[in-house]
């Protein structure tokens, strides 16, 4: 909990982003208004909604977020109508069609954070005809980055307080997305839109954001950089841009290189970036404006596992592994009217060797238990 507790905290100490959605919503959503917030977490939106005069709010979330939001709404007078559902939002069903979806997954390049699957699939299954969205599209930048502090992260393996054996994770770090705080200096050009995303809309898998970075002085560059400007309805936007004054507290991305890239006046640099929606891999590219070979970089390759654990799409699962051999013991146990306490003790008894302990068995089964049985 002390996680979430200081995750949400940041969230809501965000004035600008709080302020952005609070006018939003006064302008978008009408008196007796049904509001779901989807990934609620402690449920400010929904209860932003509430007191801008929806009658009923449902909050979505799989995380212990939902039981803070739960208290709070009850604690401010609104708990018979703000409903919480402890799920996932793909996995959640309402009793009813709502008016106005909202949620605040906007990752640090606007669709990093699931965003664009969630809310499709919701207004398929949430939202009336005719209903509301907030927020409704995401326009995506693309920038070239010029940093000794990014370097510095995809450098961070090959420093001599960290052992020689292990300097070969630098690939991963090269691979790897990074979360930053872009200052202006670090911005070596003039940002370039990549791409617009409706939200709500129906999106191919695989998005892709292409740009064609101009350089204005001969130097280097370190990769790229990457943010959002987020509409969030009846003219109320947001962004994080490092570039913009009124940005809210919500970092961005920086996509490396293995090395600086040489530039001179006048280049144009071809970059992409492409995002698998379903396994959230990220993969980004540039064209050396000098020899006109590509760079391929992605995600996938800083995934510490061996070949032969990563399941191919179209291979065949043969066998449960031991985590879901033990859970299929456990859900046999589900339909013979025995309490939790007695399939917990017939388990022990039956099945002394599922986990090397007795104490891990038995927290596997409280476990399972809590997130698969009502």
């Amino acid at each position: 909990m002390s996680g979430t507790l200081s995750e949400h905290r940041g969230y809501l100490v965000d004035t600008r982003r709080v302020a952005r959605y609070g006018d939003a919503i006064d302008r978008v959503v009408s008196q007796g208004d049904t509001v779901v917030d989807l990934g609620c977490g402690f449920g400010i939106l929904g209860l932003m909604c509430l007191k801008a005069g929806a009658a009923k709010a449902w909050g979505i979330d799989a995380t212990d977020a939902i039981d803070i939001a739960r208290e709070t709404a009850g604690r401010a007078g609104l708990g018979d109508r703000y409903h919480c559902i402890h799920d996932q939002t793909f996995r959640a069903e309402l009793p009813e069609k709502v008016d106005v979806l909202i949620c605040d997954h906007v990752g640090y390049f606007g669709v990093d954070y699931g965003i664009v699957l969630l809310m499709a699939d919701a207004r398929r299954r949430f939202l009336k005809p005719g209903g509301r969205i907030i927020p409704e599209r995401l326009e995506l930048y693309l920038v070239g980055i010029r940093s000794g502090g990014c370097r510095q992260m995809l450098d961070v393996w090959e420093v001599d307080d960290v052992p020689a054996d292990y300097a070969w994770l630098r690939s991963y770090a090269v691979n790897t997305k990074h979360v930053v705080d872009l200052v202006p200096t670090e911005i070596a050009t003039a940002p370039v839109v990549s791409g617009h995303v409706v939200l709500g809309e129906d999106a191919p898998e695989t998005l892709v954001f292409k740009a064609m970075l101009e350089i204005d002085e001969d130097g280097a560059l370190d990769g790229i950089g990457g943010w959002f400007a987020c509409e969030l309805g009846a003219g109320i936007s947001m962004t994080n841009s490092p570039l913009a004054r009124d940005a809210i507290c919500r970092h961005q991305i920086f996509l490396g290189f293995e090395k600086p890239l040489a530039v001179k006046a006048g280049d144009k640099v071809e970059v992409s970036v492409r995002l698998s929606q379903r396994s959230g891999v990220i993969a980004w590219s540039v064209r050396d404006p000098a020899s006109g070979r590509l760079q391929r970089y992605s995600s996938w390759a800083a995934m510490p596992m061996s070949a032969g654990e990563r399941l191919k799409p179209h291979s065949t699962p043969r066998h449960l592994n031991d985590r879901g051999r033990a859970l299929s013991v456990v859900l046999g146990y589900l339909d013979q009217s025995l309490t939790g306490l007695e399939i917990e003790e017939a388990i022990l008894r039956e099945h002394p060797a599922l986990f090397p302990s007795a104490d891990e068995t038995a927290r596997f089964v409280k476990d399972v238990l809590a997130d698969y049985t009502a």
